[in-house]
C-alpha cells in the first residue's frame, strides 16, 4: 500500500485555493457589474497572486504523482491505481471538479460582462469621434458602416 498522505495533501491545498478564488471571482464579477475600475484592479492583483500560487501547487502535484508512479495519469486512471484509497481519493476530486466548475462559470460570467461593458464603451467612443470606428480586442481599429443617420447636412 502507498503513502498517498503528500498526494491527498496538494488536492486539499488545491480546494483551498479554489476556496479562495471563487469568492475573488464573484467581487470581481460585482466590481465589472458596478463599474468599480480601482476595486476591479485591488482584485485582479489578489488573483494573479493566487494564479501563481496555483501554478506551484500543480507543479507539487505533478512531482508528488510522478513520485508515486503516476506520472501523466489522469484523476480516473489514478483511481483505477489506487483501489484501496480509491474511496477517499474519489472524495477530494469530485470535490476539486465543485470547486473548479463553480470557478469557471463565475470566470465566464465576469468575462461575459467585461466583453458587454467593453462593447459598450466602443460604441461611445465611436459616437463621441463622430464615426463608426471601434477597437478589436488586439488593438486595431475597425471601421464600421455607415449609417444614413450618421451624416451631416
Amino acid at each position: 500500500m502507498r503513502d498517498l498522505s503528500a498526494f491527498e495533501k496538494v488536492i486539499q491545498q488545491m480546494i483551498e485555493l479554489f476556496d479562495r478564488m471563487i469568492p475573488l471571482e464573484q467581487s470581481k464579477l460585482e466590481a465589472v457589474s458596478k463599474n468599480k475600475i480601482a476595486v476591479l484592479e485591488d482584485i485582479i492583483k489578489k488573483e494573479q497572486a493566487e494564479i501563481m500560487s496555483l501554478r506551484g501547487l500543480d507543479q507539487k502535484r505533478e512531482r508528488t504523482q510522478e513520485e508515486l508512479g503516476w506520472k501523466d495519469l489522469t484523476f480516473q486512471q489514478i483511481l483505477k491505481e489506487a483501489p484501496e484509497e480509491q474511496s477517499k481519493l474519489q472524495e477530494l476530486f469530485d470535490e476539486l471538479a465543485g470547486r473548479v466548475k463553480t470557478f469557471q462559470s463565475v470566470t465566464e460570467s465576469s468575462k461575459t460582462m467585461m466583453e458587454v461593458n467593453l462593447h459598450a464603451i466602443n460604441q461611445v467612443i465611436a459616437q463621441q469621434a463622430g464615426g463608426t470606428q471601434t477597437y478589436k480586442e488586439d488593438g486595431s481599429v475597425e471601421a464600421g458602416t455607415s449609417h444614413f443617420t450618421d451624416r451631416r447636412i
